[in-house]
């Protein structure tokens, strides 16, 4: 790591980009099937550059859910919703990085985008149902 103490990166990461890294680091090899069983592959990307000071470009969008909280991050928008709330929150990461300004009201046409990629992205990576859970 070139990084030096103290330093900040405004590189996007996230924790599916940790399994690239160590795989990169390791110089393992991610597998395609065990005993058999096709593995899905990883979607998440190296931070292994950036740790050398290169600029990596990262993800176009990322999306989560956990425990029912849920986001969907496309450039500098974020939409969150907690997991005891329903309701939707829009974020620009550009003017308000600590996401205390929701401006959900004056850009409803955003958050229905980012809702419909997040219940696309949620659809194609099995979110829901839950295990143990009725569909």
């Amino acid at each position: 790591m070139t990084a030096k103490k103290g330093s900040y990166s405004a590189q996007v990461g996230h924790v599916m980009d940790f399994m690239s890294t160590f795989t990169e680091l390791t110089g393992a090899t991610y597998p395609k099937e065990y005993k058999g069983h096709a593995i899905t592959p990883t979607t998440g990307v190296s931070l292994v550059p950036s740790f050398r000071g290169k600029v990596v470009a990262g993800h176009a969008s990322l999306f989560n859910e956990h425990f029912g909280a849920r986001y969907a991050r496309s450039g500098n928008w974020k939409l969150v919703s907690a997991s005891r709330d329903s309701t939707w929150h829009l974020f620009n990461l550009a003017t308000d990085k600590s996401e205390m300004q929701d401006v959900a009201a004056q850009y409803p046409d955003k958050v229905r985008q980012l809702e419909s990629q997040w219940h696309q992205w949620a659809t194609t990576h099995q979110v829901f149902p839950k295990p143990g859970k009725k569909k």
